[in-house]
């Protein structure tokens, strides 16, 4: 078999103290050196990012590109714009890839031309410990078989779980770098990646754990107050919920997608007011006509969590504290 080349992209912020670690556990991998191309897009750090990049630009190990700091959304597609693999690895800065990952992930592509995602569970280490710890359990029902791009959305969108996202995520080199990427998609980036590309072809999952996400507690946002980097983070977070859910929209996905997702949404901004302890009648109102035209199935209502948000605030709290007491 010959070995295609490949492209690892890495997009990063602020993350000097662990990105050394990512590069090199992609310069271990257990496939040819010459057949790897890395691609490190720097999203506007303000820490020694490049200090610490410097050896692995020198020598030649890295392609680095500096931007001025517009969010992980913008970084993933210009690392992507830049490669020129078959196939594209995404690694988190502060994760990385077990010895036999890109082998392993190729050897899969190469199995089936319509393969176009493939994912794996990932482990996870915490802070600077080098000791695995078990994290993802994928279901049995997507493990080891090529799986219909369109059912596996269907399967994710119904049952309000995803797989095969982050570090663990591996696509069509061609078909990715002719997906534009919205900036506004920016914190749900991850989840990007897996609608944008499903609908080309198949997916596969293997049951083997080739990542490493890092657990190192780092804060979202340094110097603000508790309180203003939840409601920053929460913005955010909405925000790329409705760049998404545009996203599904203006690229004519299956209707019941779409219905499903507005119903995650509008979820989302019904319990993000529930987290600031501002939702309102009003809001519950807004939201019981909101279901009453929805025809989603119960199932599905049910997998969202949808009913809790039902409840008046004072209830719901009455209930969460009593659930802690």
């Amino acid at each position: 078999m010959v070995n295609p080349n490949i492209s690892v992209i890495i997009p990063t912020y602020n993350y000097a103290i662990y990105i050394s670690f990512a590069i090199d556990s992609i310069l271990k991998q257990d496939y040819p050196k010459d057949k790897i191309e890395i691609i490190v897009v720097d999203d506007g750090s303000t820490d020694n990012t490049i200090e610490v990049l410097e050896k692995y630009i020198s020598n030649g190990l890295i392609k680095y590109y500096y931007q001025i700091n517009k969010g992980k959304a913008e970084a993933t597609y210009n690392a992507i714009q830049k490669t020129t693999g078959k196939y594209i690895f995404n690694l988190d800065a502060d994760d990385i890839f077990l010895p036999d990952k890109i082998k392993k992930v190729v050897d899969i592509f190469e199995i089936d031309s319509t393969i176009v995602h493939v994912g794996n569970p990932a482990s996870r280490i915490y802070g600077n410990e080098n000791k695995l710890n078990v994290y993802e359990i994928f279901p049995d029902l997507i493990l080891n078989k090529l799986l219909e791009g369109q059912w596996l959305l269907r399967y994710f969108l119904e049952n309000n779980i995803l797989f095969g996202g982050g570090s663990t995520y591996a696509g069509n080199g061609e078909i990715l770098r002719n997906i534009k990427i919205p900036s506004n998609v920016d914190m749900y980036i991850d989840e990007f990646l897996i609608y944008a590309i499903l609908p080309y072809g198949k997916s596969y999952f293997t049951n083997e754990s080739l990542s490493v996400w890092r657990d190192h507690g780092f804060n979202y946002s340094a110097g603000q107050n508790s309180l203003e980097k939840k409601r920053n983070k929460s913005r955010r977070i909405l925000a790329s919920a409705f760049g998404m859910l545009s996203y599904l929209e203006l690229n004519n996905f299956n209707p019941k997608f779409i219905d499903i997702y507005r119903l995650k949404y509008e979820v989302l901004k019904i319990s993000t007011k529930e987290s600031f302890k501002e939702k309102s009648i009003h809001d519950i109102f807004y939201f019981l006509v909101f279901l009453s035209n929805t025809k989603l199935s119960l199932s599905v209502l049910k997998r969202y969590h949808t009913f809790n948000r039902l409840i008046p605030m004072s209830i719901y709290l009455f209930l969460k504290r009593n659930k802690h007491s």
